[in-house]
C-alpha cells in the first residue's frame, strides 16, 4: 500500500513581534492596492520545500533535529525592500548578514539532501507576490525604510493545508544548540 504524500517546507520564522510587523506591512499594502498573492502567508524565509509520506517525514525530522543541533543562533537584520522580475516584493537581508544566512540555508539543504525538492537560493521575507509593475513600485516606495531584526534560534517545519492554501506550523522543535559537529557519512534521505 502506498502511503499518501504531503507538502512540507522548512523555514526560518521571525519572532512573534516580527510576524506581527510583516502582517502590518501586508495590511498597509492591502489597504493601498487591494488583495494580492501572499497576503495571508505568515512571515518566513523558505529554506526548502518537499513532499513526503509518513515514513519519509520521520526520517527527515530525525535528520533535521540532528542537523540543527550543530548550528548556532544567528542574528538577522532585514533592511528595506527589493523585488524580483516576477512581481514579488520582499524584505531583504542587509549585506552583512546575507552571506552567513545564505551559507546556513545551503548547509541545511545539503545535509538534508532531500531529492526532488525546491531549494531557496536567495534569502528574503515575502511581502507580496505576482504584483503588477505599478503595484511593485507602490510597495517599494511604501516600504523603503522597512526594518526587521531578530535572532534565529531554531527552524520550523510547516505542512501545507490544502483547504487554506497556506502552510501551517507543524513543528518548531528544531533548536540551534551549537553542539560541536561530528564526522558522518553522507547519505540520501529519499
Amino acid at each position: 500500500m502506498i502511503s499518501e504524500k504531503f507538502k512540507y517546507s522548512i523555514v526560518i520564522a521571525p519572532s512573534e513581534d516580527g510576524v506581527r510587523y510583516v502582517d502590518q506591512l501586508k495590511n498597509e499594502l492591502n489597504t493601498k492596492i487591494g488583495w494580492y498573492n501572499s497576503r495571508n502567508s505568515k512571515a518566513h524565509l523558505t529554506i526548502i520545500e518537499f513532499t513526503a509520506d509518513e515514513d519519509e517525514l520521520e526520517e527527515v525530522i530525525s535528520a533535521f533535529k540532528k542537523i540543527t543541533s550543530y548550528e548556532n543562533p544567528l542574528y538577522l537584520r532585514f533592511d528595506g525592500v527589493d523585488s524580483y522580475p516576477n512581481g514579488a516584493v520582499f524584505l531583504k537581508p542587509d549585506e552583512a548578514i546575507k552571506v552567513p544566512l545564505t551559507e546556513l540555508m545551503a548547509r541545511i539543504q545539503k545535509k538534508l539532501n532531500i531529492k526532488n525538492s525546491y531549494k531557496s537560493k536567495d534569502p528574503h521575507i515575502s511581502i507580496g507576490r505576482k504584483l503588477s509593475e505599478e503595484n511593485v513600485e507602490i510597495a517599494l516606495e511604501m516600504f523603503a525604510d522597512a526594518k526587521l531584526e531578530f535572532t534565529c534560534e531554531n527552524l520550523v517545519l510547516r505542512k501545507f493545508n490544502p483547504e487554506r492554501k497556506q502552510y501551517d506550523k507543524f513543528s518548531d522543535d528544531f533548536k540551534f544548540l551549537g553542539l560541536p559537529p561530528e564526522q558522518a557519512a553522507q547519505q540520501s534521505l529519499f
